[in-house]
């Protein structure tokens, strides 16, 4: 008869030779895209999404609407430029705000939750070069997800030379 020692060590050797499959990711954070998609850091992974549009989270704000939890997160680019991302938690995917084209991929300076309003935000946009812009400040309303709404508060135009 095998000693309590013995079936311990005999245990842990037959557990030596279990071997998982588990598929080969790189440490760091995950990746996700200009379209708020969310990869694993695996090799392939890497290779196949260029560093220009691999985004890393910069801002990262929970609210509810409708009864239900949500995210919303600005994902900052090499280029500086940000992305809005709205997560559910019903297992829903991360989305992209297409109705928010006018100010996705853009230079956004600041976004800040209003403090008095569960699902607003002020979000400043600096103006590119070739515009006469030079910052504009926004209020966007996730009150309806599925709807955002924006509106401009205002707009600081450059010095004419």
């Amino acid at each position: 008869m095998l000693s309590r020692a013995n079936l311990v060590a005999l245990s842990l050797t037959g557990l030596s030779f279990v071997t998982v499959n588990m598929a080969t990711v790189v440490a760091g954070e995950p990746i996700i895209d200009r379209n708020c998609r969310l990869y694993l850091r695996k090799p392939e992974t890497i290779s196949k999404i260029p560093p220009e549009n691999r985004g890393t989270v910069y801002f990262t704000s929970s609210f509810k609407a409708n009864n239900q939890k949500y995210f919303l997160q600005v994902l900052r680019f090499p280029d500086s430029t940000r992305v809005f991302c709205l997560l559910g938690t019903n297992q829903q995917p991360n989305q992209r705000l297409t109705l928010l084209n006018f100010i996705q991929d853009k230079q956004i300076e600041k976004v800040e939750k209003l403090a008095s309003q569960e699902a607003k935000y002020i979000v400043i946009v600096k103006g590119d070069n070739d515009e006469e812009v030079f910052r504009t400040f926004y209020k966007l309303n996730l009150s309806n997800p599925s709807q955002p709404q924006v509106t401009t508060l205002v707009q600081l135009y450059k010095k004419p030379s």
